[in-house]
């Protein structure tokens, strides 16, 4: 069985929350921590995408390409694993979707959402990623990637789930909702 990587995606520039989101505060930690751990009893190991040296790090081998360089970089480092792709805007997201994914053996995301994904061979992962920087016109979109992957699309997120948190506006209505009782 291939070993499971979980992969924090978070090495955005934020332009639209103003602050880098990884580091908001959030349960007595920042962002990126309460991700980390929603993955912590599902994956062999966890990785984040972006600067932050208090995790296991993964640096873009590609700067400049948003979460397909998350991916290709992870995918290069861990040949022959399965990868599981969280974006760190994503909090709302139920630990039993994401069990869903894993499920899945091909390729699989929600919807129109092309994050989260599930990616059980990062090998055929890293090929396609080459495949689609080499293609002219480039190909740098995470749904391109799917379409090339043939991933299976599960039935759409609820809306509270596939939030992603881009605004100020956003991180407050989701503070408000994870503080109502």
């Amino acid at each position: 069985m291939r070993p499971c990587i979980g992969l924090i995606l978070a090495g955005g520039r934020s332009q639209r929350m103003g602050e880098d989101k990884a580091r908001l505060p959030l349960a007595h930690s920042d962002l990126l921590a309460w991700q980390v751990a929603r993955l912590a009893d599902c994956c062999d190991r966890i990785v984040v995408s972006g600067d932050y040296p208090e995790h296991d790090a993964v640096p873009d081998v590609l700067p400049g390409l948003g979460p397909l360089a998350g991916l290709h970089a992870a995918a290069l480092r861990f040949p022959d694993a399965a990868l599981w792709a969280l974006p760190v805007d994503m909090p709302g997201l139920r630990p039993e979707r994401l069990q869903a994914l894993r499920q899945q053996a091909a390729p699989a995301f929600y919807g129109e959402s092309p994050l989260p994904a599930w990616f059980p061979d990062t090998e055929a992962l890293a090929a396609a990623i080459t495949a689609m920087l080499a293609a002219a016109p480039r190909e740098l979109a995470i749904h391109q990637l799917h379409a090339r992957l043939h991933s299976q699309a599960l039935p759409a997120l609820p809306a509270q789930e596939q939030a992603n948190l881009n605004t100020p506006e956003d991180w407050a209505a989701f503070r408000r909702a994870v503080a109502a009782p």
